[in-house]
């Protein structure tokens, strides 16, 4: 009976495990330290605050840019790595 109860414990770990890589972007987003950086990296692209907790992007002027767990980052590579939140193309 506990090998049983172990191996059902132990199949709902890994299957939760597995659906979390599915879910999960392939490759980080690369996070500048300055605007500066992040600008001769995508100079054709908007700069935004990418928050790395919250996977949440940010535009100049809101209240959390640049003051959240996270760095500059170029938003078309944000919103192609599953970063969300207001666009710059409004």
């Amino acid at each position: 009976m506990r090998f049983m109860v172990a191996a059902f414990g132990l199949g709902l770990l890994s299957s939760a495990a597995l659906a979390e890589d599915a879910t999960s972007p392939k490759k980080h987003l690369l996070i500048y330290r300055t605007e500066h950086s992040a600008r001769e990296r995508c100079p054709n692209d908007h700069i935004v605050w990418a928050n790395t907790a919250l996977h949440a992007l940010y535009l100049p002027g809101d209240r959390h840019f640049g003051h959240t767990r996270g760095g500059y980052a170029c938003e078309s590579e944000g919103r192609a790595r599953g970063y969300r939140g207001p666009t710059a193309h409004v």
